[in-house]
């Protein structure tokens, strides 16, 4: 279940993809993201007004299919036809927390009781269930490089080709380092990005306030329409931006990382030297909930991440990306698919949730998400969407 890569072999595989994740290759995404984010909001508004659902498993639909069209390279009907698509969209959190219990509890490192406990069975079922999604995806690829021709792919614009693409193309992977890659990739793009759209909307959902905050601030600089989002446009979305910070201050992608040193370091002015060797866990959510370096830590508020706010803090006690060369590859990526799809929902809908988001509880594991789901309701706004 388990494919862990370190040191020369990490940074190669990841120096063959880092251009599909660039601000260049971000730019070719977008009508994908403007074409999905409309889908997914006409979808959300078919929901019925008022009816009480989780956001999250049509939020996943839709980042899943911009992954597929995007970072995968298929086209709509490729991704329609995928095997076991759906079920490894549906299960992917359930993957995770099997990983994640697999790491925390002892007894489950030993071989007969994960057997007997019947977590092997559940183990095998993942792989098998990655293994022919992903391995379709990879020959789709194939196929599709063969009767394209390679020559004529590099020449079109080798800036957007895709993940799976490159990593065929390098010659540096076998053809199951290639699956194994292209699931990695795949889940944290879709898995990830889906997550942290949901808390986006329910924030907003929490937060009236803070959605006509947002929602004006898109009419101010978009207009009142269904124009097109552009890059250019997210940047000017300061509201949004800060809800995007507080959801990621709130729900960390990554509840704690682990770093290997290299060189001994002397850090705290020399009081602890950390040896070569030594491995080092870095508690995002709990860096991220320090009563020392945030005020109400445990309160929902945007408005920590107001420029004056940001100003007087240490940049470093919020990196929701990790730091340094092995900091989150997909952050630019994930920052213009969630803001246009939160973009394309408020334009068309009002979101609701009742209670206070300290009261839901969290489930910390490998990420921090609500426990019980993102649950809120919608309803149309008054003002006329152009078409």
């Amino acid at each position: 279940m388990f494919y862990s890569i370190k040191g020369p072999t990490w940074r190669s595989h990841r120096k063959i993809v880092t251009p599909c994740y660039g601000k260049k290759a971000i730019r070719h995404y977008a009508d994908v993201f403007n074409a999905e984010g409309r889908r997914l909001a006409e979808a959300l508004a078919r929901k019925g007004d008022g009816v009480k659902f989780d956001v999250y498993f049509d939020v996943v639909r839709t980042t899943t299919h911009c992954v597929c069209l995007t970072l995968m390279g298929l086209s709509k009907e490729d991704t329609q036809n995928i095997p076991r698509m759906e079920e490894v969209m549906l299960t992917t959190q359930e993957m995770y927390n099997h990983i994640f219990t697999k790491m925390i509890k002892w007894w489950l490192q030993i071989s007969i009781l994960y057997w007997l406990l019947g977590e092997k069975k559940k183990e095998d079922y993942y792989i098998k269930t990655l293994t022919e999604m992903c391995s379709h995806i990879v020959e789709k690829r194939r196929i599709a490089l063969n009767n394209e021709g390679v020559r004529n792919l590099k020449e079109n614009d080798e800036k957007i080709m895709n993940v799976v693409d490159r990593y065929i193309l390098c010659g540096e992977l076998s053809p199951q380092e290639i699956v194994l890659e292209t699931f990695g990739l795949f889940t944290t793009s879709q898995e990830a990005s889906a997550k942290i759209a949901s808390g986006v909307l329910l924030f907003l959902a929490h937060l009236p306030v803070w959605q006509d905050k947002v929602y004006n601030e898109i009419v101010a600089v978009l207009g009142p329409g269904d124009s097109y989002v552009h890059e250019e446009d997210l940047k000017k979305l300061l509201y949004l931006d800060m809800v995007y910070k507080e959801v990621l201050r709130y729900l960390p992608i990554a509840a704690l990382i682990q770093r290997t040193v290299e060189d001994e370091i002397a850090i705290k002015n020399g009081e602890y030297v950390l040896s070569a060797g030594t491995t080092v866990t870095i508690p995002l959510h709990g860096l991220h909930r320090d009563p020392r370096l945030w005020e109400d830590p445990d309160e929902a508020d945007p408005g920590r991440f107001s420029p004056e706010n940001v100003r007087q803090r240490d940049p470093n006690t919020f990196i929701p990306y990790s730091l340094g060369p092995m900091d989150c590859l997909g952050r630019v990526y994930a920052v213009s698919l969630i803001k246009t799809l939160v973009v394309w929902v408020l334009r068309r809908l009002v979101l609701e949730a009742e209670g206070n988001i300290r009261d839901l509880e969290l489930h910390v594991a490998i990420s921090v998400k609500f426990a019980k789901g993102y649950n809120l309701r919608v309803r149309p706004r008054l003002q006329n969407v152009s078409k």
